[in-house]
């Protein structure tokens, strides 16, 4: 088929001319020529001789060792900050620290307005105090103070866990001024749970929390409704299936029960029988009606005024 196509056609079918021969890169691993081998005897006495290995530090133990430092630091810290801490010298507390409450975990937008607007409900407020560092910025905590001890304790009952512009507060009474041996969360004192550990013991709940105190147990709420019925004895009856002993007034109330039974009865059978009568007066009126259309049968003025009560006794005259 290719010889009959044309020139310029078969030549598009034409094979090109094979590739030239080139020389290999590479020779085979058994020609390559191989390096002289010989033995460590003689550099021995120099091994012998060469410094020793510095040890390293991995990253676990330089993790371990950084986190040592810290927990040094830190416990000299706390040392040397309980040698100067009095609560008792703090001038800027409040005058009467057992008319005094601590709100904790406070939005960091929160103003001294705020919290007298929300803890003014619970009685007269003498004095609030916003703590701030050494920046002046607020650091989440205040010591409200009231006028009245019992307004202190209804606000300590009753605000724990409210809601102040969008977050859970702790409410607390001042205890370094009123608990003796009381240290601060700063030297390794406070209360709350959100420090315990990992995150299985930490304490995610809001409100106060002691880690001295045992745990609440779990409340668990049970819906009665759920229950199957038929587990019930009958009315009356105990478990074992015996009439159960009622007092005098439980017998009287009974009674009275089975008596406006009865009436509710009375009435409904009553009605009952006024919808038969008014049925039965429906039906007799259809079948006259049907009657008075024939002309054979069709009463006269005469009997239709008479039943209407001229003088006869009609069903409704019956009725009524």
């Amino acid at each position: 088929m290719t010889s009959r196509l044309p020139p310029d056609l078969f030549q598009l079918f034409t094979p090109r001319p094979p590739l030239a021969p080139v020389p290999p890169t590479d020779r085979a691993p058994d020609d390559k020529p191989k390096p002289a081998l010989s033995g460590i005897a003689q550099y021995v006495s120099e091994l012998s001789q060469a410094p020793l290995a510095t040890p390293v530090e991995t990253p676990k133990q330089r993790r371990d060792r950084i986190k040592r430092e810290h927990a040094v630091l830190a416990r000299d810290n706390i040392i040397r900050g309980l040698s100067t801490w009095d609560p008792s010298l703090n001038l800027q507390a409040t005058e009467d620290p057992y008319k005094t409450i601590i709100v904790a975990r406070l939005n960091y937008d929160t103003t001294e307005n705020d919290l007298r607007t929300e803890f003014q409900a619970f009685g007269s407020i003498a004095s609030i105090k916003m703590v701030n560092d050494m920046d002046g910025n607020f650091r989440g905590y205040a010591f409200v103070e009231f006028e009245r001890e019992a307004d202190m304790r209804e606000a300590f009952r009753r605000a724990d866990a409210m809601r102040i512009l969008g977050r859970r507060v702790v409410v607390d009474v001042e205890r370094g001024r009123t608990v003796k041996g009381w240290l601060p969360r700063r030297f390794a004192g406070g209360l709350g749970g959100t420090r315990l550990g990992g995150k299985d013991l930490n304490q995610k709940e809001p409100g106060r929390f002691d880690p001295i105190m045992p745990p609440e147990p779990e409340r668990r709420y049970v819906d009665n409704r759920s229950h199957d019925r038929s587990d019930k004895p009958p009315r009356g009856r105990d478990s074992s299936g015996n009439r159960a002993h009622q007092p005098h007034n439980a017998a009287a109330s009974r009674g009275h029960y089975d008596s406006r039974n009865r009436d509710r009865d009375r009435d409904r059978d009553r009605d009952r029988g006024r919808d038969y009568d008014r049925d039965r007066d429906r039906d007799r009126d259809r079948r006259d009606r049907h009657r008075s259309r024939s002309p054979s049968v069709r009463p006269s003025r005469r009997d239709r005024s008479y039943d209407r009560g001229a003088g006869g006794t009609s069903h409704y005259s019956r009725r009524y």
